[in-house]
């Protein structure tokens, strides 16, 4: 368990793109804000919205918000449904260059995954399946056995 939480900020690197050449030319943005820019590409979304997909609070996501729309990436619109409500659109601009890292980003995670064997690529969606499963299912409630089994794990 120790050596999984040592790898895991590695592993997590692993999977970044580096964009040092791209990022000169998208005006210098954060590995966020492209992260932002790569969710709104897939529709408007209100800022709270955005801030669950990229795990950010309100005012860490207004902050971004507000950054982008400053450099002609986002736009702010009125939901048609409910005027108090405002979501965030792609301009045109940004939805050319977020289609660009889309392309660049599939090809980095395709190089990197291209070096395992298709018995370890199963393995490892088997993997993530059962913890995006876990994560996103209630706790169960906390029994003797699976105390133990904490306490084993811990140990190990």
């Amino acid at each position: 368990m120790e050596r999984l939480l040592e790898l895991a900020p590695s592993v997590r690197r692993a999977f970044e793109v580096r964009l040092s050449e791209e990022r000169a030319q998208w005006l210098s943005l954060t590995g966020h804000q492209l992260e932002a820019l790569a969710a709104l590409r897939e529709g408007n979304l209100t800022m709270r919205s955005l801030c669950e997909r990229l795990d950010i609070s309100e005012s860490a996501g207004t902050a971004l918000s507000d950054r982008l729309v400053a450099r002609g990436m986002v736009e702010r619109e009125t939901d048609p449904s409910d005027r108090r409500v405002v979501l965030l659109a792609l301009t045109d601009a940004a939805r050319t260059m977020v289609e660009r890292y889309r392309q660049i980003k599939s090809h980095h995670v395709a190089k990197l995954l291209s070096t395992l064997s298709r018995e370890d690529l199963e393995n490892l969606v088997r993997i993530y399946e059962t913890l995006v499963s876990v994560s996103t299912s209630s706790p169960p409630a906390a029994s003797p056995a699976s105390t133990e089994t904490a306490v084993v794990a811990e140990g190990t």
